[in-house]
């Protein structure tokens, strides 16, 4: 039997083993793009969580440096801001020898710098400052410490009368200096000191006063540390220069009008030109630790009334007009001019005189008695913080 296939016309089985051969395989390209689908969204959230990451660690990063920052700032603010009381002896208000002294720096909303100060010894104190920064939330909370060494600068003053003078000295009227040592009253100063002379002067310098001019025994001594010009500009690490340097209130010299009174209440103490420190006990409990430097630049009448306490440097002459009480040191330059006020002074008062024809002198009712508390609490609350030696600063974490 002959087989054909008529044209156009093939039988089933063959046809349908064509078309399986040359038509779409079914399914792979589902398959594929499923694959595909599932490879990006793995890229897709491998990108999003490095990001996150990296995110994550810069915020970090950045709360760390911040509350770096913020303990770096508390550090820096209390050492620079000190508060002077500190300086004193406990019998005086101040910090007792292993004593703590916290408080809180506030720097921006959720930063906080806690700060410590412990002293270590009478010249030395561990400032530590644990700063805190936040950016919102708990989890993005950072801590940083760091502390520092400090030492207290101050001079070194050990006068040998209530009067230093290296020119001459001339008591008139009802003025009374005393070599005896005269605690401020309530200052819990403990025991006195020995007497000191009245006027301590250079050799060859004439000292002119009144029988109840001088209320103490040696009355006059004469020295040649009295006659050396560096007594009157050098205290022993410290000196005129840099007392100066350092002064919380300048004044330009000429005449004082403005009345000196303490401005604060039992804890706080407002530093202003006329506040002077509170040496009334009971007084402005606040103020009994704040004893200025206060430095004129040229000579200085004082024509107001009010009291005061630190170091008061006179570059010339100093002349009193007021009622004022005066507890600490005054260092003149130049001379003490007899004035028309009620003064009186408790500590020590320096005269250069840098001319022996001139001199100092003191009338009226305006009186120098001599206090080692005084002297001792003025160098002591007016010292100035240096860093020690090696060491100074460090990370603790």
């Amino acid at each position: 039997m002959t087989s054909y296939i008529r044209e156009g016309h093939m039988p089933h089985e063959t046809e349908r083993r064509m078309k399986s051969a040359t038509g779409p395989r079914r399914g792979m390209a589902l398959m594929l793009a499923i694959i595909m689908l599932v490879v990006i969204t793995l890229l897709v959230i491998g990108g999003f969580f490095t990001s996150t990451q990296e995110f994550r660690g810069g915020r970090n990063a950045l709360v760390e440096q911040r509350s770096f920052a913020v303990a770096e700032y508390g550090l820096n603010a209390e050492v620079s801001d000190w508060n002077t009381g500190r300086n004193l002896p406990p019998t005086a208000g101040g910090m007792a020898v292993g004593a703590t002294d916290e408080l809180q720096r506030y720097v921006a909303d959720g930063d906080t710098a806690f700060v410590s100060v412990t002293r270590l010894n009478d010249n030395t104190f561990w400032v530590i400052s644990d700063g805190r920064a936040s950016m919102g939330a708990l989890s993005q909370e950072s801590r940083r410490r760091t502390n520092a060494l400090v030492r207290l600068a101050y001079p070194t003053l050990n006068p040998d009368g209530a009067i230093t003078s290296a020119g001459n000295v001339t008591l008139t009227g009802a003025s009374e200096v005393t070599g005896n040592d005269t605690p401020p009253v309530g200052w819990g100063c403990g025991a006195t000191s020995p007497t000191v002379a009245a006027i301590n002067a250079a050799p060859g310098a004439n000292i002119d006063f009144k029988p109840g001019n001088i209320t103490s025994s040696p009355e006059v001594t004469y020295t040649d540390a009295a006659a050396d010009s560096n007594t009157y500009v050098r205290y022993g690490s410290e000196t005129w220069n840099s007392l100066a340097a350092n002064a919380d209130i300048h004044f330009a010299g000429g005449t004082w009008n403005m009345d000196m009174l303490p401005i604060g209440d039992d804890t706080t103490c407002t530093a202003s030109q006329t506040n002077w420190g509170e040496p009334q006990r009971p007084g402005i409990a606040g103020c009994y630790g704040r004893f200025p430097i206060i430095y004129s630049a040229g000579s200085m009448l004082i024509n107001s009334n009010g009291r005061g306490q630190g170091i008061l440097l006179v570059d010339g002459d100093l002349r009193i007009n007021g009622k004022v009480k005066f507890y600490g040191i005054i260092i003149v330059r130049d001379n003490i001019i007899k004035g028309k006020g009620t003064a009186e002074l408790y500590g020590a008062v320096y005269v250069r005189d840098a001319a022996l024809g001139d001199g100092s002198t003191w009338t009226g009712t305006q009186d120098v008695h001599y206090s080692r508390c005084a002297i001792e609490n003025a160098l002591r609350g007016s010292a100035i913080l240096t860093r020690v030696k090696e060491r100074h600063w460090s990370m603790l974490y």
